[in-house]
């Protein structure tokens, strides 16, 4: 969770406490040697109320059950990524994983295991992507990475060590699971953000229904 609200709040406070004590000294004859118990107060206040800003800022933009960023995250990152992309010169991927059969998990595993799968599956996630990289719960039982400075070679690493840890976590989890993946690259496929994601997102159903085939 970060600090933005907390640390804005202070500053305003400490700001404004800073303001009425020379305008009191100033006009009002105030003493500097009088206790700031107001202030203090008003510090405390407004710690609290950035606090709550903090919260609510953080919940808005995290998937509850797996601690992902949501994709109202990724929605309003996105255009200023991909910004400063163009002015380092450097390429972007996209990359959308969906788990295979995951219906049928649920329906004979029950809903509770299907939540542990996903949250399974999205801790392996964080131990196989880069530093810098973004991963985000898409929907339903669908994730998706956002690679900053990365190619085709890049992503293929990735996704190599992702199904090589699948299969560890089948056996943990004692029910086959796997995952089926498709990945775009910016700018070389699109410089379009809906096209980045369509192009990804065909690329994985292209793959789920090969295997299904």
């Amino acid at each position: 969770m970060k600090y933005t609200g907390r640390i804005t709040g202070l500053i305003i406070m400490l700001m404004t406490i800073i303001a009425v004590r020379l305008y009191a000294y100033i006009y009002l004859d105030y003493s500097f040697s009088n206790p700031p118990y107001p202030g203090i107060i008003g510090l405390l206040i407004a710690y609290w109320a950035g606090k709550q800003y903090d919260k609510v800022k953080f919940y808005s933009e995290k998937d509850s059950l797996t601690g992902f960023y949501n994709r109202r995250f990724v929605d309003e990152l996105l255009p200023s990524l991909l910004a400063k992309m163009d002015r380092k010169n450097e390429k972007l991927s996209i990359v959308i994983l969906d788990c295979d059969n995951f219906k049928a998990i649920n329906d004979r595993y029950g809903h509770r295991k299907g939540d542990l799968v996903l949250q399974e599956l999205s801790a392996l996630l964080l131990t196989i992507i880069r530093k810098g990289d973004i991963a985000a719960r898409w929907g339903g039982d669908e994730f998706l990475i956002i690679a900053p400075c990365a190619g085709d070679e890049e992503i293929k690493q990735i996704l190599k060590r992702f199904n090589n840890e699948l299969l560890e976590l089948s056996k943990k989890m004692q029910m086959a699971i796997s995952i089926s993946s498709g990945y775009a690259i910016y700018p070389s496929d699109t410089k379009e953000i809906e096209d980045l994601i369509s192009i990804a997102d065909s690329k994985m159903y292209r793959l789920k229904n090969a295997a299904r085939s």
